[in-house]
């Protein structure tokens, strides 16, 4: 029989190396590949073979959604296991290293909020538009059959797709150009259903309007899927070039068109996008573009960045930073969730606990000069001798490991995800991964956030002159 409509969720620990689409371990190539500098390594973060896609496709034709769940400890080419969710509208869930101790609770929520959560099934999606412009792309986890339309087995209210538009014709000024969304469901009770959302912008001639009123956070979700998109098809160094030479070129029409009486020896940023050389540099640090990443790792961000939301993008590739061990000088009146600190070495203490979160996981970084009694009260343990990567968060009969609690629970609240708690300590390779994301710290291409500005400036003058 043939599947009619529905969800279909798959548990995977090992990888498949038996039967219709089995796969063979590439990460040993892959390491040889990337080590020795192999311009073709990228290749291995595509599909294996189109076997898995053909499957998808008939998956897709009967509706059918599928949701993988890898609990794993080793490879399992999530490059080849992931085309068969990004095609019916699912998406991957990732665990590694899988922990029995630490990742039931996590398993569970996802798990319940897959089942849970707001969604709908059997969908077709159309998007239009004004004269003057015309759809030029779509990305998501989808299924295009036909140029104007995308069918999604199932859509929930974590997918995002995102729509780009070409502007072929010239608008009028004091004009406005219309958008309409237009999409056909059916919800969980069998109801079908069309949801219609307008939408009408109005036209400026004056590229000084454009940049007040630009949106840094759905700006920078297109580059950061865009630089997804071509990681499988290009080496990184190209992808990161790429990525840099996209900011360059938004802030230098900046300062061409907008800022041309200002200095040429001051590097002037736009109100709205004066934190997307931070945001830039960032995406480049970032696991998806790292030399030092597993395969598996770099595939998992990419198949996650395909649908990620605008309000997810941001935190993913520059996570929100907050101090855990002076939760107790803040008043039950405060906000759950402190403001967050700049990823900077000057906002660190020696003696702190901090929690980065990117809406997938949470990594604590304990200082070397921490209370021993503050970790008891907020882990149960003295010493960090001993202490395992994945963490448990328990609640203790104290003040602090409380507030610590509601701090994450609030996090996971948010972020509609039951992030994950690694230990990063100084001095081993987890402490290492922290200390790349400070903002002075040298990206994969050798720049820290200053020597990085500076490279924008240069660049920017040398197409001025």
């Amino acid at each position: 029989m043939k599947p009619t409509g529905g969800k279909l969720l798959v548990f995977q620990s090992v990888l498949p190396s038996v039967g219709t689409g089995s796969l063979s371990a590439r990460e040993t190539e892959g390491r040889s590949n990337i080590s020795s500098g192999d311009k073709e390594a990228h290749k291995l973060l595509q599909p294996v073979d189109k076997t898995l896609k053909t499957m998808a496709l008939e998956f897709a034709e009967y509706q059918v959604c599928v949701d993988v769940f890898l609990t794993t400890q080793s490879y399992t080419d999530v490059a080849s296991i992931s085309v068969v969710p990004s095609t019916t509208g699912g998406r991957v869930y990732y665990y590694f290293p899988f922990s029995a101790l630490s990742d039931p609770a996590k398993l569970f929520n996802d798990l319940r909020w897959n089942i849970t959560r707001p969604q709908g099934l059997e969908a077709v999606m159309r998007v239009r538009c004004s004269q003057g412009l015309q759809v030029q792309d779509y990305s998501g986890n989808f299924c295009k059959r036909v140029p104007t339309d995308i069918d999604l087995p199932a859509i929930d209210s974590d997918k995002t797709i995102m729509v780009s538009f070409k502007h072929d014709d010239k608008f009028q000024e004091n004009s406005e150009c219309g958008f309409q969304c237009a999409l056909l469901y059916t919800t969980v009770y069998g109801q079908r259903r069309i949801r219609v959302i307008n939408i009408s912008l109005p036209c400026t001639s004056m590229l000084s309007n454009l940049f007040r009123c630009a949106d840094l956070e759905a700006q920078f979700t297109y580059v950061v899927k865009q630089a997804a998109n071509g990681i499988p098809s290009s080496s990184l160094s190209q992808v990161r070039d790429q990525v840099t030479s996209t900011c360059i070129n938004i802030l230098q029409s900046y300062r061409q068109y907008c800022a041309s009486v200002s200095s040429s020896g001051q590097l002037i940023l736009p109100e709205a996008l004066k934190l997307l050389p931070l945001y830039t540099l960032a995406l480049t640090k970032s696991i998806g573009l790292r030399n030092d990443g597993r395969l598996d790792d770099r595939s998992y961000w990419v198949s996650i960045v395909s649908s990620v939301s605008v309000s997810l993008a941001v935190p993913l590739v520059f996570p929100r930073m907050i101090a855990l061990h002076d939760l107790t000088s803040r008043d039950d009146e405060d906000p759950l969730i402190p403001n967050p600190l700049t990823l900077n070495s000057e906002n660190i203490q020696d003696n702190g606990i901090y929690l980065l979160e990117n809406g997938e996981d949470g990594f604590i970084h304990v200082r070397n000069a921490v209370n021993p009694a503050t970790l008891e009260q907020i882990f149960g343990f003295s010493s960090l001798a001993g202490a395992p990567n994945l963490l448990v968060l328990e609640q203790f009969d104290n003040v602090l490991s409380r507030k610590v609690n509601e701090v994450v629970n609030e996090i996971r609240r948010q972020r509609c995800s039951y992030l994950r708690l690694r230990l990063c300590q100084k001095g081993d390779p987890s402490g290492d991964f922290f200390r790349s994301l400070l903002v002075e710290d040298k990206a994969p291409g050798g720049l820290s956030y200053v020597e990085f500005l500076v490279h924008v400036h240069r660049q920017i003058q040398s197409k001025m002159t």
